[in-house]
């Protein structure tokens, strides 16, 4: 069985041997949320056990947004609805072969064909051809937040653009924690969209999840580490955006760690078209 902590009342985090990717149950009186499966197969397995060591099962899923390693899943596991953005689930839709290209050859078969197979969330008020491309008007209008619709606890989801389009995050209010998916991360710096010419989205973004960390005590990122300062991770990310952007020095720990020098390098770029 994996192991796991339960970082507020009822969130329970596993992470991941890759990447420090984290896997969250959240607990309710009608089953559980799976927020975000991974990785790999025993890990995935792993997570229908903790679920069964907790005296819970799976009432649904939920990706966090459209990446490989955030729509996994796992046979032992119900075949629950899989919730995530309509733009996700589009994308999932019509280029499922280049989106599930990076696991072929590194998970097996029965786990390819249950990854990506998302249903867009019940409530969600953005329909996929209504998210911009690029470029991105800095006054997109984000949608406005709305209910998970799941009957075992109230989670409010908070959709933006920053990481990926359609991105959501989740917040359970009565534990004041919020997921992020893949931003605010002690281990990697923020990673804008690498189609996006600009940082506009990212920025947009931020500015959404910001009243959102004002009112949590407990953030967990889609990879890294839980922390009770969710606006220490929202200050780190913004000094480090405002120092590229102004062409300083960012003086960012982080950027030493594995893949985030080529991911630097991109931001850079990115930030001069701004």
């Amino acid at each position: 069985m994996r192991t796991f902590s339960e970082v507020a009342d009822g969130v329970i985090v596993m992470t991941s041997r890759r990447h420090t990717t984290t896997s969250t149950l959240v607990l309710g009186d009608a089953g559980s949320v799976v927020v975000d499966p991974a990785w790999d197969a025993d890990e995935l397995a792993g997570v229908a056990a903790v679920l069964t060591a907790v005296g819970s099962t799976a009432a649904a899923g939920l990706a966090t947004h459209v990446h490989y390693d955030h729509v996994l899943w796992h046979p032992s596991l119900p075949p629950v609805p899989r919730w995530a953005s309509p733009w996700s689930v589009r994308q999932w839709e019509v280029q499922r072969g280049r989106l599930l290209q990076p696991l072929v050859g590194d998970l097996p078969a029965d786990l390819l064909a249950v990854t990506g197979r998302i249903t867009s969330l019940p409530d969600a008020p953005r329909a996929a051809d209504e998210v911009p491309t690029a470029p991105y008007p800095r006054d997109t209008p984000l949608p406005v937040p709305y209910p998970l619709a799941w009957e075992g606890r109230e989670v409010i989801l908070h959709e933006h653009d920053a990481h990926a389009r359609g991105h959501v995050a989740v917040e359970i209010p009565d534990a004041g924690t919020v997921l992020a998916g893949d931003m605010l991360s002690d281990v990697e710096l923020p990673m804008p969209d690498d189609e996006d010419a600009d940082l506009v989205p990212y920025l947009v973004g931020l500015d959404r999840l910001a009243p959102v960390l004002a009112r949590c005590r407990v953030l967990v990122p889609g990879h890294g580490t839980p922390t009770d300062d969710p606006l220490d991770r929202l200050d780190a990310d913004r000094r480090y955006l405002d120092a590229v952007l102004s062409g300083r020095d960012p003086q960012d720990p982080r950027i030493a760690l594995p893949g985030m020098r080529e991911l630097h390098d991109r931001t850079i770029a990115q930030a001069a078209a701004t």
